[in-house]
């Protein structure tokens, strides 16, 4: 049986899924997904299941369907990969069974080499119960060499998220990234041409960033606050991470 000790020692993405989708024996629906500038608010991404996905495709594979709705593929703005600070909102709904400690850690990699870790505690969740877990990922400085190379390395930059009740894994996804070049003399960044409606809205109301960074919020029947633990990979170094210090 693979336990959160197991996944916060791996050091490359898991090769395979480690659990089958039966293993969501709670019926854990995930209903909506957002991403977004934590400081400005501005939306980066969102989907939902009256939203459809802008710039997000699946990796499908028709010798195994039953992975394929379990790998997505993104695209993002390169100014993603320069944020200090990202905000995810996701909704949720649990079936007829309680949640005893729900919680998702998030390995990701670039080129097989681990750059950042992520752990985050939502709680308890009461059955029958829709949810909505903010957290909010502080994101590594990384130098403009390593950039430019992850900006040419499509779908090299991965993610393995996994989730658990208690130490059994109920869940567990993986991602693979693009990020585009923007274009400097636009006045507008893609993402902001892509939610340009709701990010206007946002501005009127003068939504800002609350809360703090490395913490995850729960809220739905029962509100409740998770803690987040987030790591670099190999490196302790505080300074950014590059191609030279942390990547070979």
């Amino acid at each position: 049986m693979v336990t959160p000790s197991d996944v916060l020692e791996f050091r490359k993405p898991a090769e395979n899924f480690l659990c089958t989708l039966s293993a969501n024996c709670y019926g854990i629906d995930f209903l909506q997904f957002q991403i977004n500038d934590y400081e400005t608010k501005k939306i980066i991404f969102e989907v939902g299941k009256d939203i459809p996905p802008v710039n997000m495709e699946m990796d499908i594979d028709f010798g195994n369907m039953e992975d394929s709705f379990r790998k997505i593929k993104y695209t993002f703005s390169e100014d993603v990969l320069r944020l200090p600070l990202i905000g995810t909102s996701l909704v949720f709904k649990v079936g007829d069974k309680p949640l005893e400690d729900f919680r998702m850690i998030e390995r990701h990699y670039f080129r097989n080499k681990l750059v950042k870790s992520y752990d985050f505690t939502f709680g308890f969740c009461i059955p029958g119960s829709t949810n909505t877990w903010d957290t909010v990922y502080s994101l590594p400085p990384l130098e403009d060499d390593l950039i430019s190379e992850m900006v040419a390395s499509p779908y090299e930059t991965t993610s393995d998220s996994f989730y658990f009740v208690g130490d059994t894994l109920v869940m567990h996804n993986k991602a693979s990234y693009r990020y585009k070049i923007e274009d400097l003399a636009q006045a507008k960044r893609s993402y902001e041409t892509d939610y340009e409606a709701k990010n206007s809205r946002l501005g009127a109301s003068g939504g800002g960033a609350k809360g703090t960074a490395g913490e995850s919020k729960a809220g739905g029947d029962e509100e409740s606050k998770g803690v987040a633990d987030s790591k670099m990979g190999d490196s302790d170094d505080e300074g950014p991470w590059s191609k030279n210090a942390d990547y070979d």
